[in-house]
């Protein structure tokens, strides 16, 4: 895939790419076979529809002796059942508890736990239950009383990685014979695989973001690729979304029936229907940098090549600048970013309370660094459009070292942003028209929020004298 420095300007390339969609329109149609057998109906040239998000169970709330739903034991219910799920993934091999022919890659890891967890299985408990992020909700745990801190819901989500699936999807590792991914590290931000457990007054929801869907909007790269061209990597890239989503829904609904035998294994899709191909051209077209991400290239003042040190230096930079959870200082950005005194909070858009999900950033194959960043108040509006939505928070950030200039030293640092823009146009788009108006200027803020955050680091955390940031960019939809 090549690499750009320039693009078309936003939207003006959609009428092109639309007709390349068909001329592809026989690769698109092998591809899309990547949906599971349970996908909705297909169109008449064989595209089959799908929607970002995946219910695979749920669970009955609590009653109280009115047989009335007690709020406060079905809050607790549900965070029992994160934790459940957590230490499954966490501690047991998948392949000896649900066979050979359901696992088809390596053990599934949970997201934020130490190398010795996921290696070796050996876990804490405070490390598992440390690994499930809270995402707050505008709503109240007990809707009785009064919304405070201590009575705000949250939907529990859990980040489950696996290093076969990852390799292969961000270009460590081929798909078919010598070929792999093209600069396979741009999708960090669209991976790992999310699972949250939420609950209103009916139901406790396990739903996750799901792989058809993630493959089909954040990988068109690939689709589009000339790769498609070969009939073996075409089947084998198609055939690795199902995969993932089976093993996650087995995993999932293994155990929250172990948790709850009363718990519904399901597959009900959710959030809005992409029915056409064009549909999801026209999502990544329209979005301002026509792609899900935004890339940002630095070399080194000194001229000098990066280390694997700098870059695990730097995301831990971007994490310190924008302050940890759960820690004395969250949500407060002291770097002094003039000379008058003033700090980067002075420049944030007003009480985001940015912070990082996670003290230390998840890490995948190649060395992909990932910071989850979240910010309470943006979160709470994303979670007044429906809790389902919670897979696609927090924001991530990813940070690579390259060989860009082909001369086999590591001489650019590239950090990355899954563009709220698209994330908003792409995942939320069945939001209601009245949300699309009140939320127009909410991703311009959090990307800016972001790049000032990452600006701050770089500049005044890192250690590093760079070169000012160059944006690059690689054709999602050539």
């Amino acid at each position: 895939m090549n690499k750009n420095d320039t693009k078309c300007a936003t939207g003006s390339c959609l009428g092109r790419w639309v007709k390349k969609t068909l001329y592809g329109s026989a690769l698109v149609g092998l591809a899309m076979t990547m949906a599971s057998p349970v996908a909705m109906a297909d169109d008449k040239k064989g595209f089959q529809t799908f929607t970002p998000y995946n219910r695979v169970a749920k669970l009955p709330v609590v009653l109280n002796a009115d047989r009335k739903t007690d709020y406060v034991a079905t809050y607790n219910k549900a965070k029992a059942a994160s934790l459940a799920l957590a230490n499954y993934v966490a501690r047991y091999h998948d392949e000896e508890v649900l066979g050979a022919d359901v696992i088809k890659g390596d053990d599934w890891v949970l997201g934020g736990t130490s190398l010795a967890c996921r290696k070796a299985r050996t876990c804490t408990d405070e490390e598992i239950s440390g690994a499930i992020l809270g995402i707050p909700a505008p709503e109240p745990i007990d809707p009785a009383l009064p919304l405070s801190k201590a009575n705000t819901k949250k939907a529990n989500v859990m980040d489950f990685c696996n290093e076969h699936y990852a390799k292969q999807a961000l270009g460590v590792s081929p798909i078919v014979g010598d070929k792999k991914v093209v600069n396979g590290y741009s999708h960090t931000s669209a991976l790992p695989c999310e699972v949250s457990i939420w609950n209103d007054g009916d139901y406790i929801y396990v739903d996750m973001l799901d792989p058809n869907a993630i493959f089909s909007l954040f990988f068109t790269d690939v689709l589009f690729s000339d790769d498609m061209n070969d009939p073996a990597f075409a089947e084998a890239i198609s055939a690795l979304p199902p995969q993932v989503k089976s093993e996650i829904r087995a995993i999932v609904q293994h155990a929250m029936v172990e948790f709850d035998p009363k718990a519904e294994p399901m597959n009900k899709p959710l959030g809005p229907k992409y029915k056409k191909m064009d549909e999801v051209v026209s999502v990544v077209a329209m979005s301002p940098e026509q792609s899900p991400y935004k890339h940002v290239s630095y070399t080194r003042v000194d001229g000098g090549v990066f280390t694997a040190a700098d870059s695990s230096g730097v995301t831990q930079a971007i994490i310190n600048t924008m302050s940890i959870h759960g820690t004395a200082d969250e949500g407060v950005h002291s770097t002094v970013i003039e000379d008058d005194g003033s700090t980067l909070d002075s420049i944030l858009s007003p009480k985001s309370s940015w912070r990082s999900a996670r003290a230390t950033p998840l890490t995948l194959p190649g060395k992909n660094h990932i910071v989850e960043a979240c910010s309470p108040k943006y979160a709470k509006m994303a979670m007044s459009t429906g809790l389902h939505h919670v897979t696609a928070l927090p924001c991530e950030i990813t940070v690579q070292i390259l060989d860009r200039d082909g001369d086999g030293s590591k001489e650019t640092l590239v950090v990355s942003y899954l563009d709220p823009h698209f994330m908003l146009g792409a995942l939320f788009a069945d939001i209601s028209a009245e949300d699309q108006v009140a939320f127009a200027d909410i991703p311009g803020n959090i990307l800016d929020d972001l790049q000032k955050i990452v600006a701050a680091a770089l500049e005044f955390n890192s250690g590093i004298a760079l070169n000012e940031g160059v944006q690059i960019s690689y054709n999602m939809l050539p």
